[in-house]
């Protein structure tokens, strides 16, 4: 069983890092030269929260330098927040240069929204993407997960899951991640599993297809899990 987190902002030093799982660590362009040296198992995500869409130019700049770097599958977090950082007049900008990115570069987007669900959705139809947009920490009511379910969205899911909305979203658009909580991916899973009355087993199968879909080029999956192992270390 391969657990895979694809979006989270922490993780263990590789000498004290858990082999049965593999990460997609969201940097900032800046952070990403002294992160991939640091952390040679895991993938990157790289991009500009809208939180800090104001005075990002040096960020977006270097972003665009180092987007094509093998280690970084994603493009991401970016998107828009209705409740904190600049308008949206300087957010739109600098998200629509990330999805020109994703486009030139085949990398998929991770989509960052907040009460920003008609504008976000207005931006995908504009730009009409060919890359997979992911919305990141997903737990929007039924009718939202059905809107955007049917717009062509994926969703990755924390550990605050809409159970209901779940029921309405297909199996094969859905991913797991910690963002910056401190559950481990196992309790993500396993969340999200008796959610959908599931084994967690069998659930953790259909993630691992989907991001072999989305993303292709990630490198070192993770040993296969063994529940027996972990029995053994807290012997």
């Amino acid at each position: 069983m391969e657990l895979y987190d694809i979006h989270t902002h922490q993780i263990l030093l590789e000498d004290n890092d858990d082999p049965y799982h593999s990460c997609i660590l969201d940097v900032y362009p800046l952070e990403f030269e002294v992160a991939k040296e640091s952390y040679n198992r895991h993938s990157f995500s790289c991009g500009i929260h809208p939180w800090h869409a104001e005075d990002s130019e040096n960020q977006m700049l270097y972003l665009a330098e180092i987007a094509s770097d093998p280690r970084i599958i994603a493009i991401g977090e970016t998107g828009l927040d209705k409740l904190k950082g600049p308008s949206y007049d300087l957010q739109i900008p600098v998200f629509k240069k990330h999805i020109e990115l994703s486009e030139n570069l085949g990398k998929p987007v991770i989509v960052h929204c907040v009460k920003a669900w008609d504008e976000l959705i207005r931006v995908y139809k504009e730009t009409n993407p060919t890359q997979p947009w992911i919305i990141h920490g997903f737990r929007g009511k039924p009718e939202l997960a059905k809107h955007l379910v049917k717009e062509g969205f994926l969703f990755s899911f924390g550990e605050d899951i809409n159970v209901e909305s779940m029921q309405f979203i297909p199996t094969k658009s859905m991913f797991c991640e910690t963002d910056d909580a401190e559950m481990d991916i196992r309790e993500i899973y396993l969340q999200a599993a008796q959610a959908l009355d599931m084994e967690l087993e069998a659930f953790a199968k259909i993630v691992a297809e989907n991001v072999y879909r989305v993303f292709p080029t990630l490198e070192h999956p993770p040993l296969p899990y063994d529940p027996k192992l972990d029995e053994e270390e807290d012997d």
